[in-house]
């Protein structure tokens, strides 16, 4: 069996076309020649001929041959002797050894993390390489392999094996694979390998394999006792006109075995405030919630954390917020009596509001105000619209709550502020039935299939939709403001009348006011306010860039802001590889040993080409200088 190592070198073989066009399109008339009498030298022109045209094909011949050669030469063609296998040692081999780092390697097993036990293959693999061999050595973090992944002669270093940690922030498989074969061709040897080493959690690959490829695996597992913590949020409740809150958190039972007595906690600003216990069912989903109870203004931060010893890399959440007791809140309206609907939630909200007129507005006075709501507007002066125009620019957000008599310029300003044309007012009842699950405002909401709404207007919109009736947007939130539909003066609503309807005012206040809570995902951008930013390990570092890519779950600290980043918990549920139906890649067990160092291409051909093609050249030379000697 044959390999080209350069393959791509033999589309120049092509070029072999050049001596046949050159025979086709280069013959030499003879000289015409009158003579009295021509048989005779007709006879001999013919004999001639014949002659002349086999050596010109001979010729031909030869080039095509020379041309042929050097280009098999380059394309460096290689033999697969199967003989060699029954040696000891095995033929030079480049070698790619990929040791998953990813954080379901941190998985306990016995007494060793898988990890652990990747490293000790890593090592073993070592021992069978030779000093002619060259080898690689790669994870699945991109930063490391920026730094490490060079091309080696002999073995592997075993401290840098050592040295290899739990990442987690991972390239995608593909990418490493597609890594080792480039940093393969760049040894030039004809045997190439590679060892993917992991737990075989399955990732999604979708890739053609140039060289043989061989997943090795530490152990035969197919089935992980973990527990997670996910999604911590803070929860707000009214109950009996008076505001408690809670930290609600998602505890994921990935295996298959129920779980009994699993125990959660709460820390809050460096302090275990709760902990409690519960049972989880096999694969089961569980919400539970734990009280947080604190009244001091600014930044607080903390984590949900559940005990599981097997895998602790998902066993923690972080959130942060940022705590006002009393926000200062501004109402820029036309009344000076605001319906108890809202006044009532406001009560509980904040005791600091402020009844804002054209007379006494400005841009600066509104930058004091932790949250801005316009309501019952009717009139809006440029000065006005020029002023909330700018606090949209500079990433305020606005409440704004409209009723049936909006005039038509105010509708035509927020239609502009929110994407959104104005249909009709609607006075007939309808249900409430979708709430957007993922938008931080209603996530947290029950169903409301059951509740009536009414005396709302009908719009057609691009912007986020909240609540809707019918595919009719109750309630919209565009570039981080909200925008009510439905009229608040309304008594016959039994939304307004309904406990939910102060859970999701609540929220939208919390949504607008003037400091984000959110909780930012593994390898999302940070966006900062100053260059600034204190990483979760407390190591300090500035940027002149305005945003910074995580790569570390924790809490950062940024301008006086602090902002929780997570994991996106894909290694949580472990899925094992059973089949790959892939071409030249092999899942292996723990045979492993027996099936890796096979490639057996041990004669490389080129220099054989070469020399072939040399001896051509010489051969066309001599009868070049033979047929010129005769002429003479």
């Amino acid at each position: 069996m044959i390999s080209f190592l350069n393959s791509g070198m033999l589309l120049l073989s092509s070029a072999i076309i050049i001596p046949i066009l050159i025979y086709l399109f280069a013959k030499k008339k003879p000289k015409r020649i009158i003579f009295s009498s021509i048989r005779f030298i007709k006879e001999s022109q013919q004999k001639q001929k014949r002659k002349i045209n086999l050596k010109n094909l001979l010729l031909l011949l030869i080039r095509i041959l020379i041309i042929l050669f050097t280009i098999m030469a380059i394309a460096r063609p290689a033999i697969k002797a199967n003989f060699l296998k029954e040696g000891e040692a095995h033929p030079k081999t480049a070698i790619a050894v990929i040791i998953d780092n990813s954080y379901s390697m941190n998985y306990l097993v016995d007494t060793q993390t898988d990890l652990e036990k990747a490293k000790e293959i890593a090592h073993n693999i070592n021992e069978m390489i030779s000093q002619n061999d060259n080898t690689i050595l790669l994870t699945l973090n991109n930063n490391w392999n920026n730094l490490h992944a060079g091309i080696n002669i002999g073995k592997l270093s075993d401290k840098l094996i050592d040295e290899i940690t739990i990442s987690a922030q991972i390239m995608a498989l593909e990418d490493v694979l597609k890594l080792a074969e480039e940093k393969l061709k760049e040894t030039y040897l004809p045997n190439k390998e590679i060892y993917f080493i992991t737990d075989m959690q399955q990732q999604e690959l979708n890739i053609k394999l140039e060289f043989s490829t061989f997943f090795i695996p530490t152990s035969l597992n197919e089935d992980k006792n973990n527990i997670s913590c996910q999604n911590a949020v803070i929860k707000h409740e009214i109950v009996n006109r008076s505001l408690k809150k809670q930290i609600e958190i998602n505890l994921v039972n990935h295996s298959k075995v129920s779980q009994q007595d699993v125990i959660y906690e709460l820390f809050l600003d460096g302090n275990t405030i709760s902990q409690r216990a519960t049972d989880l069912l096999p694969e089961q989903r569980k919400k539970v919630s734990l009280p947080l109870e604190t009244e001091s203004s600014g930044w607080h931060y903390g984590y949900a954390s559940v005990k599981n010893e097997r895998l602790i890399f998902d066993n923690r959440n972080y959130f942060s917020f940022y705590n006002e007791p009393n926000p200062n809140v501004a109402i820029i309206t036309d009344t000076f009596q605001i319906p108890v609907t809202l006044e009532s939630i406001l009560e509980i909200y904040t005791e600091n509001i402020s009844i804002i007129n054209n007379e006494n507005i400005n841009y600066e006075s509104l930058l004091n105000f932790e949250n801005i709501i316009i309501y019952n507007k009717h009139n809006l002066s440029e000065k006005l619209e020029s002023i909330l125009n700018k606090l949209k620019e500079n990433k305020r957000k606005i409440l704004f709550i409209v009723d049936e008599n909006i005039s038509q310029k105010q509708q035509e300003f927020v239609s502009e502020f929110f994407n959104c044309n104005f249909q009709k007012f609607n006075n007939k009842r309808k249900n409430i039935d979708t709430i957007n699950k993922f938008h931080p405002i209603t996530k947290l909401m029950k169903s409301m299939n059951n509740i009536e709404i009414k005396d709302f207007w009908e719009v057609k919109s691009r912007s986020n939709i909240l609540l809707s009736s019918s595919d009719i947007p109750i309630a919209l939130e565009n570039d981080n403001s909200v925008l009510w539909l439905f009229d608040i003066k309304s008594l016959q609503s039994q939304f307004l009348l309904n406990p939910v309807f102060p859970m999701f005012a609540y929220n939208c206040f919390q949504f607008t006011g003037d400091h984000e809570n959110i909780s930012y995902t593994l390898g999302n951008k940070i966006h900062l306010n100053s260059p600034n930013l204190t990483l979760p390990d407390g190591a300090m570092i500035t940027t002149k860039k305005s945003f910074y890519s995580t790569t570390t779950t924790g809490i950062y600290l940024n301008d006086n802001n602090i902002i929780a980043v997570n994991l996106n918990y894909t290694e949580s549920e472990f899925s094992r590889w059973n089949d790959l139906k892939i071409k030249n890649l092999h899942l292996l067990n723990n045979d492993w040993k027996d099936n890796i160092l096979q490639s057996r291409y041990g004669f490389e051909l080129w220099k054989y080409l070469l020399i072939a093609a040399l001896l051509l050249f010489i051969l066309e030379m001599l009868i070049i200088k033979r047929e010129e000697r005769k002429k003479r």
